[in-house]
């Protein structure tokens, strides 16, 4: 009898075993498989740090290069921040959903990771959603086909759930990209060609910046410098330009159409007759540089510049010209700035 009753409390035991099984399989589906691809700027993680976040969410990889549906992530810089975006596209390469992730923090580990968290959601509830073999298509999608039955039949969803709000519409990045960050600051260079020997400048500036171009206007201005002869005999030249500068921009490279107009002032130095003239001076040309964030919105740029001076000048002394300004100049400089938004 004993032996009866062991047996038939083992049974029962498996039973419920089973039933537990079954009852945590259905509890826990398996999340939906996307193929993905990732890309950031420079400084932020990289592609196996986000997949690892959203396995440690997940419990399972649901990553596979073979998956029909593709999910791209996008990490970009918006002035002093980072924003991001997800983009879902079905198994014919549409369009079928997206999330953005405007820019709110410099810290662009911390956007990854809730990036990567929304993304391990949004797949943990496409797979409680439909079936694992069911990836969501175009809007198109229509109801799966089936034997009748007096019950409704479930829709495929034609875009992945999504957690916190509602996929928004593309447009948003438009408006955004309307407001400009603004910038001020102060930089050095060293002009060749602008006299008969370098010339040190200095310029301070401001400058309104959207995703992809900008606006600058500066005055700029070169410390004091003597060029003297073998006799002693020399001169003292000043430049005082306003400049303007349309650069378009490719983080962290920019290009830039430049112009400046102005005014240069020559002094004799230890002649006997020291006299003083003035005369106009423009230039135009091209500019390009590379920016690096250094803290938060303030960052340094280096760039190089090539002008072209359509009005020349000369300086004369005891009635001998001693320099002649050439057709073309070229400068290096580096500036700091501090960002606002």
């Amino acid at each position: 009898m004993r032996a009866g009753r062991l047996r038939a409390d083992l049974a029962s035991a498996a039973l419920c075993i089973a039933l537990f099984a079954s009852t945590a399989a259905k509890a826990s589906p398996s999340p939906m498989s996307v193929a993905l691809e990732y890309s950031a700027v420079a400084g932020c993680p990289d592609a196996a740090y986000f997949k690892s976040v959203v396995l440690e969410r997940l419990g399972v990889d649901a990553f596979g290069e073979s998956a029909q549906t593709r999910v791209i992530v996008r990490v970009t810089t918006q002035g002093p921040t980072f924003e991001g975006s997800l983009e879902w596209l079905d198994e014919k390469g549409n369009w079928a959903g997206d999330r953005l992730f405007p820019g709110h923090s410099s810290d662009c580990e911390d956007l990854v990771r809730a990036m990567a968290f929304t993304l391990a959601l949004q797949l943990q509830l496409a797979g409680a959603n439909a079936p694992p073999s069911v990836i969501p298509t175009s809007p198109e999608s229509k109801p799966i086909e089936g034997p009748p039955s007096t019950t409704p039949q479930p829709t495929v969803s034609n875009k992945p759930p999504i957690a916190e709000q509602p996929a928004q519409p593309r447009t948003p990045k438009l408006s955004r990209a309307a407001r400009p960050a603004f910038a001020i600051g102060a930089g050095t260079f060293l002009g060749f060609g602008m006299s008969s020997s370098v010339l040190p400048f200095a310029r301070v500036f401001g400058s309104a910046a959207w995703t992809h171009w900008s606006l600058e206007l500066a005055a700029e201005a070169n410390l004091p410098t003597i060029i003297r002869r073998a006799d002693g005999a020399g001169f003292a030249s000043h430049q005082l330009l306003a400049s303007i500068a349309g650069c378009t921009i490719l983080q962290p490279w920019s290009a830039c159409l430049l112009a400046k107009a102005g005014q240069i002032r020559v002094a004799g130095k230890d002649v006997d007759v020291p006299a003083s003239a003035a005369g106009p001076i423009v230039e135009t040309g091209l500019r390009v540089g590379a920016m690096q964030r250094i803290y938060r919105g303030a960052y340094v740029s280096a760039y190089v510049e090539g002008v072209l001076l359509p009005l020349r000048w000369g300086v004369t002394l005891d009635h001998s010209v001693v320099w002649t300004s050439p057709h073309f100049a070229e400068a290096i400089g580096l500036d700091v700035a501090l960002r606002f938004e």
